[in-house]
């Protein structure tokens, strides 16, 4: 729980539109998209509402801040941290690494709320979009062609969100799947697929 390093600063003014945003995610991951609510998290917090009214106009506008950083963090921060890498080859191992070894905890509360409301609906399709294009764009810089490529990329994206429901891997399990993914992505063969 969030407590304010100034003791004198009035207790409304404690949580910041960030930190809001930081409970709004741990909640989702919690509890579901049921449960961000002013009421429910001002309480939570211990809390007036007015303190998650000074940042927020509403609770849509709340909502709108935490898919945002949600899509941050679980995606445009994860692929910005690979557009510098020069072989495509060693930007797939780190991508398997990094979605397959850390699993994302608010995939699939995202996918169950996404199923409930437009915003979230617009942010998993977004943000699916861009997953699955970055992995083609990597695959293509491997030369594979396009419609091989897109295969390719919407068939390791679907073993990414099954694994998702999974328990984390260990390493010696992780370095399995990364070598298998690793060959699926390999160098194209003449008549690939």
């Amino acid at each position: 729980m969030y407590v304010s390093q100034d003791i004198a600063m009035p207790r409304a003014a404690r949580l910041s539109a960030e930190r809001w945003v930081e409970i709004g995610l741990e909640t989702l991951a919690q509890e579901g998209y049921v449960a961000l609510k002013a009421d429910q998290l001002s309480r939570a917090q211990g809390v007036t509402r007015g303190s998650f009214y000074y940042h927020f106009e509403n609770v849509a506008d709340f909502h709108a801040a935490v898919i945002a950083r949600w899509k941050h963090v679980a995606t445009n921060q994860v692929i910005a941290g690979l557009l510098d890498q020069a072989d495509p080859r060693k930007a797939l191992e780190s991508l398997f690494r990094t979605a397959f070894g850390h699993p994302e905890s608010l995939e699939w509360p995202m996918r169950f709320w996404a199923e409930n409301e437009a915003l979230a609906r617009a942010a998993i399709d977004e943000i699916d979009t861009r997953r699955i294009g970055f992995l083609e764009q990597l695959l293509g810089a491997i030369g594979h062609a396009p419609p091989i490529a897109r295969r390719k990329a919407q068939l390791i994206y679907d073993c990414y969100l099954g694994s998702s429901l999974r328990r984390r891997l260990n390493p010696a399990e992780l370095d399995g799947l990364v070598a298998e993914l690793l060959q699926l992505a390999g160098t194209p063969a003449t008549g690939d697929w």
